[in-house]
């Protein structure tokens, strides 16, 4: 009898321990409120507080929420705390809000709100998360539950390395929830900069929960204040690319490196320094500017030059000046989102003739000119070598109305066979000069002054249009281009200045040949292709996943959607260089333009020109009638 008792209590006693042991996944999670102990009544407090966030800031942004539980040296005790908070909280959340629990997988990626249940920092700080390429860019917004009782002396120390582990992530938005030893739930955030703009954080205490009401004890704000992101009047580093009408320095003095010093505020305009300026006094910070002497480019290998350079060295916080969003090697960098669209385009040089109307003062080539005047030359001196003897009256004079095409009086017409025949081929010949002047002057008045174009890229490579880039482009072939390693300026100054034979075209933005055009009115010659090859897409560029980024985009946006941004380009684009379609029905329009007093300009400066002729030659007979040495000169001009 004993002997049986004694098993019957040894197999309790084996029970009890077995089920202690490995019995525990089956045991029902008791739900907080449950027991009536105070290790019951606090936890529920800290439970309904997290409910209360989750359903504040969590669910009424998004519809999925993802736990993750971490406990490192944990004792039973805090594990069985922990598994309370977590299932009270999927008991009480929003019917809207999706939770789901974190299974542990090496891969897994963080979601937008997640929310973290851990003992202390060292568990949070041995979550692994995985980064893919695609989410480099995307907010994340963490809620870290501390189960562990805190002290006052040491809280805002745990909240400061949460956040920290958080921020080295690459994680901005997190809020630490804690319950300190007098049973108060107590909410941590963060504000960036220490006093005096020194670089690091500041635990700041956003609100307190009623013990009873599970409210809070103040209204609270924002949980993520870096929403509301206030640099605090610290200056940020900023590296800009001169590139006009985006980022232009004023004076003709050398642009300053970043290792010389910063470049004053005052020296500078252009749609993106005003569009920084605005970032700034919406965020409260200062701008320390860097202006690299190099120019910005994304070079092959993934190299970079230029103000990206220096924000790949850290030298800068972030880069600004027409920078393209849009390029293939932007891995490297976070960038904003993009505030301004321009086409890119192929510049070339509008060749054209010699001057408005310079074709009717040189209708012929050089040698045509040449020969022309030798055959001038020749009939004055044969007329005046012959004059007299042949007798023939009024025979320089004869030569002259030949010359301009008028008729000559029958009785002046030489009788001999001979010289009718020289007589009728020089007739001819004036005939033919007239006739080919009086078609190239109708082709002056009635055709455009601009050689035609080409219309697309195909046409440029047909034509053998030579391309002058800083790098091989791989629309253009190689063996057609001509690196030159210089600013758009330069440029669109050899191409202006190239031979007239030479073919050359350069990459440019369209708003850049906008400005160049605008300030060169009376001079440039250069024009687009009016097949763009690409939408240009400009964007300030951050460091990688730099906490920047989202408080700039927000802004950005604003300034897109109040119409500041559309206002700003108005302002130094003046000329409608982004309207493609309207630019080409101008083209197609002008390639034969119907005549207007506007090209008739040149007709009637010649005529107005043989007025004034005729009047002086008016002026000089009536003084000879007066003046017996000038009729005696006119008298000696016209004997034979």
């Amino acid at each position: 009898m004993r002997l049986a008792t004694l098993w019957m209590v040894y197999g309790w006693w084996l029970w009890g321990l077995y089920g202690h042991r490995h019995g525990q996944a089956a045991m029902r999670i008791p739900v907080v409120g449950d027991g009536d102990g105070p290790e019951d009544l606090d936890t529920r407090r800290l439970a309904n507080a997290t409910v209360y966030l989750v359903q504040m800031y969590i669910a009424k942004r998004i519809n999925t929420l993802v736990i993750r539980q971490g406990c490192v040296g944990c004792a039973e005790g805090l594990r069985h705390r922990q598994r309370q908070v977590i299932d009270h909280v999927l008991r009480h959340s929003s019917p809207d809000l999706s939770v789901l629990l974190y299974r542990g997988t090496p891969d897994e990626t963080p979601w937008e709100y997640t929310l973290f249940v851990v003992n202390d920092e060292k568990a949070f700080r041995q979550q692994r998360f995985t980064f893919p390429d695609t989410l480099t860019d995307r907010e994340f917004f963490f809620l870290v539950v501390v189960t562990s009782v805190q002290h006052a002396e040491t809280v805002k120390r745990v909240a400061a390395e949460i956040i920290l582990a958080a921020l080295r992530i690459f994680v901005i938005n997190v809020a630490v929830l804690v319950q300190l030893a007098d049973a108060q739930v107590v909410t941590y955030g963060y504000t960036l900069f220490k006093a005096n703009c020194t670089a690091g954080i500041t635990v700041q205490e956003i609100g307190r929960f009623d013990p009873t009401t599970a409210q809070p004890l103040t209204a609270m704000p924002d949980m993520y204040p870096v929403r509301k992101l206030h640099l605090h009047g610290c200056p940020l580093k900023v590296g800009a690319n001169h590139l006009p009408p985006h980022f232009m320095y004023r004076r003709r003095s050398p642009q300053p490196t970043y290792g010389k010093g910063e470049v004053s505020g005052e020296d500078l305009k252009g749609m993106d320094w005003e569009l920084l300026q605005l970032l700034a006094n919406a965020l409260h910070f200062r701008i320390r500017l860097y202006m690299p002497t190099e120019t910005t480019l994304f070079r092959d290998g993934g190299n970079v030059s230029g103000c990206l350079e220096q924000l790949a060295a850290h030298k800068v916080d972030i880069a600004i000046g027409g920078l393209s969003g849009s390029d293939k090697r932007r891995w490297l960098f976070s960038a904003s989102t993009v505030y301004h669209q321009s086409y890119f385009v192929l510049v070339v040089r509008e060749d054209r003739f010699q001057a408005k109307f310079g074709h009717l003062a040189l209708p012929f080539r050089g040698k045509v000119w040449a020969v022309i005047i030798c055959m001038l030359l020749v009939a004055v001196l044969a007329t005046w070598c012959l004059s007299a003897r042949v007798r023939l009256n009024h025979a320089l004079e004869n030569l002259l109305l030949m010359s301009l095409g008028n008729p000559v009086p029958v009785p002046r017409v030489p009788g001999s066979s001979f010289l009718r025949y020289l007589f009728a081929s020089w007739l001819l010949l004036t005939l033919v000069l007239r006739c080919a002047y009086q078609a190239k002057l109708f082709d002056v008045l009635r055709l455009p002054n601009q050689r035609p174009l080409p219309k697309d890229l195909l046409s440029l490579i047909e034509q053998n249009f030579t391309m002058i880039s800083h790098s091989h482009h791989d629309f253009y072939p190689a063996h057609m281009t001509r690196l030159l390693q210089e600013s758009f300026s330069y440029r669109f100054k050899y191409i202006q200045s190239a031979r007239p034979d030479e073919r050359l075209v350069t990459i440019s933005l369209l708003n850049n040949l906008a400005y160049w055009n605008q300030k060169h009115l009376n001079s440039s010659q250069l024009t687009f292709i009016r097949e763009p090859i690409y939408l240009d897409q400009l964007v300030v560029y951050f460091r990688k996943r730099s906490f920047l980024k989202y408080a700039f985009d927000r802004k950005i946006k604003q300034l897109l959607s109040s119409g500041v941004v559309s206002h700003i380009e108005r302002r130094y684009l003046r000329l409608c260089y982004a309207d493609m379609a309207a630019k080409d029905r101008d083209r197609n329009r002008n390639l034969l333009p119907r005549i207007t007093n506007n090209i008739m300009v040149g007709a009637y400066r010649i005529y107005c020109l043989l007025l004034f002729l005729a009047l002086v030659m008016f002026g000089l007979e009536r003084l000879a009638q007066r003046w017996r040495a000038l009729r005696r000169w006119f008298d000696w001009f016209h004997q034979p």
